[in-house]
């Protein structure tokens, strides 16, 4: 054990904690990659990052310095698609729990009065992790988990596409939207209240909406943009 843990450096664990905290590296995967040169029996059951910092400071009380500096002040310490997806397949796959998805995901918090955007450099990842997930993790199922990855997955569409297309995921949010459509087709809102219902449906408004050219030939029919906006391809 001791040559094995004389080469470990602060820089082997700040490695692994952003790895777990951008979601490259699953709880199960940590455990087995140090399973050979760190004694993490607890990790099962506590945070991660707090098991893997009071491990190092165990080892080294220099390490927790540097430890604390990288990881407060560096920006790639938040989840990423690459994370998300990897995390999403994981739990297919049923390496993960639906829990230990949770708990990766939305460990990252804000307060009610401030704005969620731009904290993450992904916008449909952010939204999956701030919100999406919270409101949904007790309908996140199987197919949706299989859909969220078509999503983030799909070539050629935007994150405020994706965003659309996550939002809609839920059958009542869709239903909601489709009642939406229906009455648009037949008298089109104000700009106003137009506004008001996707801002409150997706967070944007009519300029930042990524269908409205789509939107204002609806009269034609709905199926069309209703697969569009689902980013549906079959």
């Amino acid at each position: 054990m001791k040559k094995q843990t004389q080469f470990i450096t602060s820089t082997y664990f700040i490695s692994l904690i952003k790895s777990w905290l951008q979601g490259t590296k699953t709880r199960p995967e940590i455990i087995s990659e140090t399973a050979d040169v760190l004694h993490l029996s607890n990790i099962a059951s506590t945070d991660v990052t707090y098991q893997l910092i009071s491990t190092a400071r165990e080892m080294n009380e220099d390490f927790y310095t540097d430890i604390v500096t990288h990881i407060n002040y560096d920006a790639d310490t938040v989840p990423t698609r690459a994370g998300l997806i990897h995390h999403l397949s994981a739990l297919l796959r049923e390496e993960i729990t639906l829990e230990e998805l949770f708990e990766w995901a939305t460990w990252t918090t804000i307060g009610e009065d401030d704005l969620s955007a731009g904290i993450f450099d992904d916008f449909a990842v952010e939204y999956f992790c701030l919100d999406f997930l919270r409101a949904n993790d007790d309908v996140f199922s199987p197919h949706m988990c299989r859909r969220v990855l078509e999503i983030l997955q799909y070539t050629g569409a935007s994150p405020t596409q994706q965003k659309v297309a996550l939002t809609l995921l839920p059958d009542h949010e869709l239903d909601d939207f489709k009642e939406f459509l229906s009455k648009y087709s037949q008298h089109p809102p104000s700009i106003t209240l137009l506004d008001r219902y996707l801002m409150k449906k997706f967070g944007m408004n009519h300029e930042s909406f990524p269908y409205m050219q789509e939107l204002r030939t609806v009269g034609t029919g709905t199926a069309t943009l209703l697969k569009r906006v689902q980013l549906i391809t079959a």
